[in-house]
């Protein structure tokens, strides 16, 4: 028998968390979730973004085991913002059976329509720092700690219950090969030397600290035209940033300021968590913590996490000096290449930088749907 659970305890939640990482157990290409910072995510009391969220949480269960999940999501802010009515989908698993996904797609439907809405969308989270875009090519490809991975069969049921594509992601490996190292090197050097450009290097976490909040104003600017952006709140940016800074090594930490001290660009890479969290399952006790302590302080790959250029500064070589001060430092790490997070397909602004580099363009795609309601 199939029956639908709404999730209302912490035993219900950690169910509903704890189930994608089940569900893809043994699948090469799925990176786990980790399971600490998910239950912080969907906590009200813990996320900050509920101050202006609403969002149920919903468990398809056959015969008492659980076969999927739904979350929903209604942001008043982004609909103020972009003058909608969506609700949007999120974390969002399930067996193979379409009866399945009817079931708690219908979820989401109804309350919706509660709600005086109009249209679903998804997978999209709370904000853009949160996960968003089902896969829909490059199952091949191991996925990254910071995305979703997804069966193929996901798309084939979006598409057979009247889904249409609102908005692709792509992503891209960059390798660490320049196409004419001495030509960025001497765009980037020059650049500083006549603008008194700098480029600001932390010996710690303390040092970096007081330049986060700068960092987090630059991203609410430059990225508040892109799809389902919503600026992010003091509070949103103090979680975030204490969720970042467990996760990152500042060896691959790039701000850039202009002569009077102001951030004009950034970078936030950071070690690939892919192998400590799949030993882990996600988790970081009682021993997941080692794999993760070896996996930031001596990496092999690299994850993008934010890169941010002021507008006005994107064409004037800006890009050059942030690159090439991320390049040198991982080159003499040995780093192997770095990944980028999803990518709009049509911000052509960050996808020009990586044109100098030798590289695998558009490895993965993802998507954002959308259908009336």
């Amino acid at each position: 028998m199939l029956t639908i659970k709404e999730v209302r305890t912490r035993k219900d939640r950690l169910e509903y968390v704890t189930f994608q990482n089940e569900l893809y157990r043994g699948v090469e290409n799925y990176v786990p979730t980790m399971v600490m910072d998910e239950m912080a995510n969907i906590n009200p009391k813990k996320n900050p973004a509920f101050s202006y969220c609403d969002m149920r949480f919903f468990l398809a269960q056959r015969d008492g085991k659980t076969v999927g999940r739904i979350g929903a999501i209604i942001s008043y802010k982004a609909n103020d913002i972009w003058d909608t009515k969506k609700i949007r989908i999120t974390r969002f698993d399930f067996i193979e059976d379409y009866e399945v996904f009817c079931l708690l797609i219908k979820q989401v439907e109804d309350w919706g329509r509660e709600k005086g809405l109009n249209e679903m969308i998804g997978p999209i989270g709370f904000c853009d720092l949160d996960k968003e875009g089902m896969l829909v090519d490059g199952f091949d490809r191991i996925g990254m700690f910071i995305t979703y991975y997804n069966h193929p069969y996901y798309v084939e049921f979006m598409e057979r219950y009247g889904f249409r594509k609102e908005a692709d992601w792509t992503e891209h490996v960059i390798k660490l090969q320049y196409k004419d190292e001495d030509k960025i090197s001497r765009v980037a050097n020059k650049l500083m030397e006549r603008r008194g450009y700098k480029v600001l290097q932390f010996k710690n976490k303390k040092e970096l600290k007081p330049y986060i909040p700068k960092i987090f104003d630059l991203l609410n600017r430059e990225y508040k035209d892109l799809y389902g952006m919503v600026p992010l709140t003091q509070e949103q940016i103090d979680y975030y940033a204490g969720q970042f800074l467990t996760l990152i090594n500042l060896r691959y930490v790039s701000f850039i300021t202009d002569s009077e001290g102001e951030i004009i660009a950034c970078g936030i890479l950071a070690p690939s968590l892919v192998e400590p969290m799949k030993k882990s399952n996600g988790r970081l006790f009682p021993f997941g913590w080692i794999g993760l302590l070896k996996a930031l302080n001596k990496p092999k790959v690299l994850d993008m996490y934010l890169v941010a250029v002021k507008k006005e500064l994107q064409k004037t070589g800006v890009p050059a000096i942030l690159i090439n001060d991320i390049y040198n430092r991982a080159k003499a790490d040995n780093i192997l290449y770095a990944e980028t997070g999803p990518e709009l397909e049509t911000n052509f602004a960050v996808q020009s930088m990586w044109g100098v580099f030798e590289s695998e363009m558009n490895v993965r795609r993802r998507r954002c749907w959308i259908k009336e309601i």
